[in-house]
């Protein structure tokens, strides 16, 4: 499909804005800057403009954009909270489908269930559940929205405990098809887009318009310490880590970076409803790995907010870029980043290394497994070093390539890496994911990472 906006009449475009219960802009329309720039959560501005914005208010507006985009011979891309750090969602040309304001949450206490609207953050949905005495594997920022993070796999709070990645507690979904119906889609009902959505991310060839999710009981005791650690003793303390036997309840992650000097750090938090239980487990792990860690903090977590407060108070710039592999090779992956991050252009920039345990996961698209998540984050303020940040991540990304196992979508490259999206699933999860989309969305009027390139003056600076 090529976009023909070109084509589409002053009366079709009027026609159709008049239908909606929100609004339309097109390119032409003095709003239209003030919509597209603050669409996007990461400052950058990715300079894609889409040729229409839909900031749809209803299950029906966003038939009726599918519907408009397939007749108008237009690409269709979804936002939802703009939390993304490539701009996913930012096409040239076609039709931006904005699903910010479905943000309705309907909480069944009585099923443990709750259906949230892609437009839910975050906190929103964990401020929803608290009342009941439920919780949800969140983002770990309160803004991240609930919609990309779980479609594309979710590394969420406790999710080790909790489904292993947080996609896998989707039990049902409303979805807009590319043929403009609406579907609803469980594991006896359009069972093979249940199988997408758990993990598909920008790549899934349908709109996602109502989540059915699990929930589980809120852990009555939450602990969480924070260990100074060497630079140099990264290596040999994720050794360490790696070694010892899992506890889902037990959340590890080390950070790389983030300040001059690049210090490093170790948070442990713990989630279970015994107090002295809590503080039992925090006390093994420090005794397995002692010989490494510097001094602690620790705090008493009554919910989910210091966590989302810790994540904010790290992303400290207006410009970011981030890249991830999942890994087996722990000790290879250290040296890199070590090596890499002493490089780094900006002081800002920081690596998060999250333990994961062994899942045996359900059939999905997500279908990538490794001992370690490694994603790193560049950050910085100063637009005439966007190329010095973006050149920098790719080199210690390629450098790290070699011991992948393959890529969280979320936190991929997208942009500098599109034509290598693949590694995000396995083999048999890629070639089922094409096969469905060529099924579903023969014109594909939902474009995927297609249109994400970087422009060929950035490829060859």
């Amino acid at each position: 499909m090529h976009t023909q906006h070109a084509k589409i009449l002053p009366d079709d475009y009027r026609a159709f804005s008049q239908t909606l219960e929100g609004k339309v802009r097109s390119r032409h329309h003095a709003e239209y800057a003030g919509w597209y720039y603050s669409s996007a959560w990461n400052r950058r501005h990715f300079e894609r403009f889409p040729e229409y914005i839909v900031r749809a208010a209803s299950i029906d507006d966003v038939i009726k954009s599918v519907n408009f985009a397939r007749l108008h011979g237009l690409r269709v891309a979804v936002k939802g909270s703009g939390h993304s750090y490539a701009g996913s969602f930012l096409h040239r040309g076609g039709l931006l489908l904005d699903l910010a304001q479905l943000n309705a949450i309907d909480v069944d206490a009585e099923q443990a269930m709750v259906s949230a609207g892609p437009g839910v953050n975050s906190a929103q949905l964990s401020h929803a559940l608290a009342p009941h005495g439920l919780a949800f594997p969140t983002g770990h920022g309160a803004k991240v929205g609930l919609s990309g993070f779980l479609l594309g796999g979710g590394l969420g709070i406790n999710c080790d405990a909790w489904g292993g990645m947080s996609t896998f507690n989707i039990r049902a979904l409303d979805v807009v098809t590319a043929d403009g119906r609406l579907l609803h889609v469980n594991e006896t009902e359009n069972p093979e887009l249940l199988w997408a959505a758990r993990g598909g991310g920008p790549c899934l060839f349908f709109v996602v318009v109502q989540f059915h999710l699990k929930t589980w009981p809120a852990p009555k005791a939450m602990l969480s310490r924070s260990y100074a650690v060497d630079t140099a003793d990264l290596k040999p303390l994720l050794l360490a880590l790696c070694a010892r036997r899992d506890d889902h309840r037990v959340q590890v992650m080390l950070a790389l970076g983030g300040a001059v000097g690049v210090p490093a750090g170790l948070s442990v938090s713990v989630f279970c409803d015994d107090a002295g239980e809590a503080s039992g487990l925090q006390e093994a792990l420090r005794m397995d790995v002692a010989p490494w860690l510097g001094d602690v903090a620790e705090q008493v977590l009554d919910n989910f907010d210091p966590i989302y407060r810790q994540t904010e108070q790290a992303m400290v710039s207006k410009r970011y870029r981030a890249d991830n592999i999942l890994t087996d090779a722990a000790g290879k992956a250290a040296d890199v980043l070590v090596a890499g991050m002493r490089e780094r252009p900006s002081p800002a920039t920081f690596s998060l290394l999250i333990l994961r345990p062994n899942h045996e996961h359900d059939d999905a698209a997500y279908s990538i497994h490794g001992r370690v998540s490694v994603s790193t984050y560049a950050q910085w303020d100063d637009e005439d070093a966007d190329g010095l940040n973006r050149d920098w991540l790719r080199a210690v990304y390629d450098q790290l390539a070699p011991h992948a196992n393959g890529s969280y979508i979320n936190e991929f490259d997208l942009e500098g890496r599109s034509d290598e999206v693949a590694v995000c699933y396995s083999a048999d999860a890629w070639r089922r994911l094409r096969k469905l989309r060529q099924q579903h969305d023969p014109s594909g009027i939902f474009p995927g990472v297609s249109l994400l390139a970087a422009d060929v003056s950035e490829r060859v600076a």
